[in-house]
């Protein structure tokens, strides 16, 4: 992963989804050249830990878009440098992601809606829950069907956390398997002491 891409990948962690990078769309009869996804995820409503992962504890940019209660996918896509505005979250890749998800039998079948939404809430058999398409660049996009968020926003949020949780971060430091993570707690940690 790039350092975009890492930086996504922990503000998504920290704000308590179970992420899978870089996830490989395979050439089908449908698609004739393979791609990725750089995280796709899923969060579910009852997330909790002690240290970071309470409800003050979440991003207010990320969640004011979701309802908490129901359990959520995410699609993100991160750009370090200049992007098209029409590769971003292409259709014939959405259909991929999203049957990838679980939630339902051909999820896929929703894919113009979701398409069209930043956040898209379906109910199947009772049960409801969303899909956040997310976008990460430091440069903006005119399109509106996405939540985006910036680079330095992902960081803020990330060294705010460590520091809210400084002891204990610096604690554990180690057991991250992650030494972008590592190296940020030890930082933060030594600033003050």
């Amino acid at each position: 992963m790039n350092y975009g891409e890492t930086n996504a990948y922990w503000f998504l962690r920290l704000n308590g989804f179970f992420l899978i990078e870089n996830f490989v769309v395979h050439r089908t009869e449908d698609i004739e050249h393979s791609s990725d996804i750089d995280l796709l995820g899923i969060r579910l409503p009852y997330v909790f830990e002690e240290i970071g992962g309470q409800n003050n504890d979440w991003d207010e940019a990320l969640m004011g878009e979701l309802n908490p209660n129901l359990m959520t996918g995410i699609i993100c896509e991160v750009k370090t440098g200049a992007f098209n505005n029409d590769d971003l979250f292409r259709k014939k890749y959405l259909h991929y992601y999203l049957d990838r998800f679980g939630f339902m039998p051909n999820l896929s079948d929703h894919v113009n809606q979701i398409y069209e939404n930043k956040v898209t809430v379906i109910e199947h058999n009772g049960t409801k829950f969303q899909i956040l398409k997310l976008f990460i660049s430091n440069q903006e996009s005119q399109r509106k069907d996405f939540l985006q968020l910036q680079i330095k926003h992902l960081r803020s949020f990330i060294e705010n956390r460590i520091q809210k949780y400084k002891v204990q971060k610096w604690q554990d430091r180690l057991f991250f398997q992650c030494d972008f993570l590592g190296e940020h707690i030890d930082r933060k940690y030594h600033e003050e002491n």
